[in-house]
């Protein structure tokens, strides 16, 4: 199977971290968006994170150059038709994706395989809007933040998934240099299923007083030897991706751990999404960097100003 080229169709957080580490592996890549202002939006982030990596001296100037060269961008879906291994990276909601795994049906290679980086979503519910000939071209490849430096990735099956997609997924996986770890399935897997009840009891403890933000954060660095703390990941990932994903589990699941802090709910209703709008529990500027503010160690209080729309 060819995958000199692939198509990564979704430009959000994950989406650019997957076209960089294919461009990074060597990879030609075609990053679809729904619209030009979000390809733009998409593509200048991307440009932002790697010059992040240069002055963290991670990469050099002309790496970056060759990376980007090797990802073009479109909002013509019909650009990744003629692809073997389209990689689907759009929203995690039920309709968005059925629609587009329909719409990319209808235009690609009765061969080409579809790998699916959904985090809560029944791969073999996925599969099932397809026609019968094409559901066992489908996999779940589930990509972690951030793409470009963990080191592992979930495979998971669909009922009538082949071996023939699943190969393409471990070849995927093998060319970025990433560990499979093949799961059943099940709504969310297992990275997604503990992170959220660690993000979401973090934001628990932060609404009831128990930790400002940083002290939340530090004890579980310094007790994992993680590189963020948990509310630092939630703004990283995004907050309404966290309240998307903990909906889509509780629903399926039933389960009170999964049932989204209200202050994650209130926060996003907001705006404060993290990251990608300059505030969520930490402040960013234009380009999505950390605003470093010594005196500004969130707590309940403090909180509920912002909240407030108070300045």
């Amino acid at each position: 199977m060819n995958i000199e080229q692939i198509g990564v169709v979704g430009g959000g957080t994950a989406g650019r971290g997957i076209a960089w580490a294919l461009s990074t592996a060597g990879v030609e890549v075609v990053l679809v968006e729904a619209s030009g202002r979000l390809l733009e939006a998409s593509l200048d982030a991307l440009r932002d994170s790697l010059d992040r990596e240069i002055a963290r001296w991670a990469i050099t100037e002309s790496e970056r150059d060759a990376i980007l060269a090797r990802i073009s961008g479109t909002t013509d879906l019909e650009e990744v038709s003629p692809f073997s291994v389209i990689i689907e990276a759009v929203t995690e909601e039920f309709k968005t994706k059925t629609m587009l795994l329909q719409q990319l049906d209808t235009i690609c290679l009765p061969e080409a395989v579809f790998l699916c980086n959904s985090s809560t979503l029944n791969v073999s519910d996925l599969a099932g809007v397809l026609p019968k000939a094409r559901r066992d071209r489908l996999a779940g490849l589930h990509f972690l933040h951030p793409v470009n430096r963990v080191p592992v990735v979930e495979l998971i099956r669909g009922r009538e998934t082949s071996e023939r997609a699943v190969a393409a997924a471990r070849s995927v996986a093998e060319l970025l240099d990433k560990e499979v770890v093949e799961v059943e399935e099940s709504p969310g897997y297992v990275t997604t299923r503990l992170t959220l009840v660690i993000i979401n009891e973090a934001i628990q403890a932060l609404m009831e007083g128990v930790a400002t933000r940083d002290s939340i954060d530090r004890a579980m660095k310094l007790r994992f030897g993680w590189t963020h703390g948990p509310l630092a990941l939630a703004d990283e990932i995004g907050l309404d991706s966290c309240l998307r994903a903990l909906t889509n589990l509780s629903k399926e699941m039933g389960l009170p751990q999964y049932r989204p802090c209200p202050l994650l709910r209130r926060m996003v209703n907001r705006g404060l999404l993290g990251e990608k709008s300059g505030r969520g529990f930490y402040r960013y500027d234009e380009r999505g960097r950390r605003v470093e503010n010594a005196e500004e160690d969130l707590s309940l209080p403090r909180l509920e100003t912002v909240l407030g729309g108070e300045e």
